[in-house]
């Protein structure tokens, strides 16, 4: 059998063995560190493909819009979710309880009863703040004009980002399970392959059909060819 040697597509420089994960189908160029496709070279680029189960095509599911203008697409995700009627009541009880510990402990006198509360505060209002973020608050996804955008509003949130539309490879959904003492919940997230490595795109959402339609539509605008990744969740 023929040996060839696998080279990166970026730099050129020779790929050892540890550089190649055969069940991601990618390599990492330990020079350069770009990350990148490869397929069998002695098929070509259909033993890739052959290797993936066929996937259907997703739904567009509620409480998302996309507008496609032929050179820029929009993806846009209202936060609202029923489950945020629930967390209304939580707070009121919650952040209630902690002013009248306020009152109660500074008309006391009990100034250390009020500083210990305030971490108890401090939840309180970063939950309420959460709750009125989810009624009114949408993330946008943009891209056009060679680039990929993320962006969280109108109130303020962490996770907007912008990167080259170009540097993306790859883009796979992850399951996410979190356990505490409330119980159980799942919440999903887009991640994406670029030349610097992995990284997430989208997290916190709800519906996995939310993540899995995201990941469809923006392979299909940037003719990215969907390809397995260990971990991703499947459709």
């Amino acid at each position: 059998m023929k040996l060839i040697e696998l080279c990166c597509q970026n730099c050129g420089a020779s790929l050892q063995p540890e550089d190649i994960s055969l069940q991601l189908f990618v390599a990492r160029c330990p020079h350069c560190a770009a990350v990148f496709a490869i397929t069998d070279p002695a098929r070509g680029a259909s033993s890739a493909r052959e290797r993936l189960s066929v996937r259907e095509r997703v739904p567009m599911p509620p409480r998302v819009e996309v507008l496609d203008l032929g050179n820029s697409l929009e993806i846009r995700r209202s936060w609202f979710t029923p489950v945020l009627f629930f967390l209304v009541f939580f707070c009121i009880f919650w952040n209630g309880f902690m002013i009248v510990w306020h009152v109660m402990a500074i008309s006391m006198g009990a100034w250390f009863m009020s500083v210990f509360g305030l971490l108890h505060t401090a939840v309180g209002i970063g939950l309420a703040y959460g709750t009125f973020a989810g009624f009114v608050n949408r993330t946008v996804i943009r891209v056009g004009q060679g680039m990929l955008e993320v962006r969280h509003g109108p109130l303020p949130w962490l996770g907007n980002k912008t990167l080259p539309a170009h540097e993306v490879q790859q883009l796979y959904c992850q399951e996410h399970v979190h356990r505490n003492k409330n119980g159980t919940s799942v919440t999903y997230s887009v991640e994406l392959i670029r030349n610097s490595g992995r990284e997430t795109l989208v997290k916190g959402l709800s519906e996995c059909d939310q993540a899995l339609f995201i990941e469809q539509e923006l392979e299909r605008f940037l003719k990215i060819e969907d390809q397995p990744v260990r971990g991703e969740l499947e459709r």
